[in-house]
């Protein structure tokens, strides 16, 4: 049972090894996007992609598409890390 008072245990679940099992899986997708950039572009160019579980699961050429397609798969959003692949990595001075 969930506790709807508690943002944390309502989104993973109130036992600790669910929420340990949810950032491990996040932290796989994470871990991916980083890792795997040179094949990323390699398979999907300037694509929006959604990572599950360490997987692209979904791919699209606008965000709307990608979104709609990972809801028909019964891809959860909040557990997806959604970016664009990009050619050319942006650089950013702050």
């Amino acid at each position: 049972m969930t506790d709807s008072k508690d943002p944390i245990r309502s989104r993973f679940g109130t036992a600790p090894a669910d929420i340990a099992r949810s950032l491990r899986e996040f932290s796989k997708s994470a871990e991916m996007l980083a890792n795997d950039r040179p094949r990323l572009i390699d398979e999907h160019p300037l694509q929006w992609i959604g990572v599950y579980r360490g997987e692209v699961s979904a791919k699209a050429n606008d965000l709307p598409s990608l979104m709609e397609e990972l809801e028909r798969r019964g891809i959860p959003l909040g557990d997806t890390i959604v970016r664009f692949i990009e050619k050319n990595q942006r650089t950013l001075i702050l």
